[in-house]
């Protein structure tokens, strides 16, 4: 599929590359946008006006930034969200189980990227020795465990799609080889978790379980931690509680349980 195909409407396109440069940036200017985006600088200013004119945007004195409306709009998305509202409680749960300085991820893919849906105590330790970035607000499935998880129990066609747009490396731990990675979500489907040592930030390791139905993967429920919080083997700790929150969610969603 071409990239016509993607986009039918150009404008809209345009407008949620401005709106994603926002968000990348922050507050800019309408001539720093057409640059980025190498567009006429009249257009620049008439998707920007327009985004602020319906509370997307906010001009502040000739300087652009995303509006708290979007941050409402995506905390409706998640608040409606099945794995949250099946799966919250469940995090929270785990969450009490787990040690200090870790802590539990929701996870769902969408468009072939994994997105963190819910996440308890996530920020940076400052006793850590260990310089951890910020989770990135999308990834590739293959570059981290929730994502493997998730990855592992797609239909086959599906998989063969996300991992024909490549496997770029996050950090060089990354795993970068399809054979290898076809052979690693092997052994997650055969044993029902994932790993993360260090593949999709420098200094943070995971573990995932998939959430599975009868209408196929769901999602998946992770625990994070630097590599200081974080056995170098996670498995003999968590490899069971994580996959036992990862059933209960199925059940709620099954069941319509909370």
């Amino acid at each position: 599929m071409d990239e016509a195909d993607d986009h039918p409407v150009g404008a809209v396109k345009v407008t949620h590359d401005v709106i994603e440069l926002l968000v990348e940036r922050g507050p800019t200017g309408v001539t720093a946008v057409a640059e980025a985006l190498d567009i006429p600088k009249s257009t620049a200013y008439d998707h920007l006006r327009t985004l602020a004119g319906v509370g997307y945007a906010v001009n502040e004195d000739g300087v652009y930034r995303v509006s708290t409306r979007l941050f409402h709009a995506g905390r409706r998305a998640r608040d409606d969200h099945e794995l949250y509202v099946h799966g919250r409680n469940e995090v929270l749960s785990l969450d009490r189980n787990t040690a200090e300085g870790r802590h539990v991820q929701l996870v769902v893919a969408e468009h072939g990227r994994g997105a963190i849906l819910f996440a308890t105590r996530w920020r940076r330790e400052r006793r850590s020795a260990q310089p951890v970035r910020a989770y990135p607000m999308q990834v590739r499935l293959h570059s981290n465990a929730p994502g493997k998880a998730i990855l592992a129990e797609l239909p086959e066609e599906r998989a063969d799609e996300v991992l024909a747009e490549g496997l770029p490396a996050s950090t060089d731990r990354t795993v970068t080889d399809e054979r290898d990675l076809r052979s690693e979500l092997g052994a997650v489907r055969s044993q029902g978790y994932a790993t993360d040592d260090e593949e999709l930030i420098r200094g943070m390791r995971g573990i995932a379980a998939p959430i599975v139905t009868d209408r196929g993967v769901r999602g998946a429920v992770a625990v994070y931690g630097s590599v200081d919080r974080m056995p170098a083997d996670p498995v003999a700790d968590l490899a069971e509680p994580v996959k036992g929150a990862a059933r209960t969610i199925e059940a709620n969603i099954i069941f319509g349980g909370d």
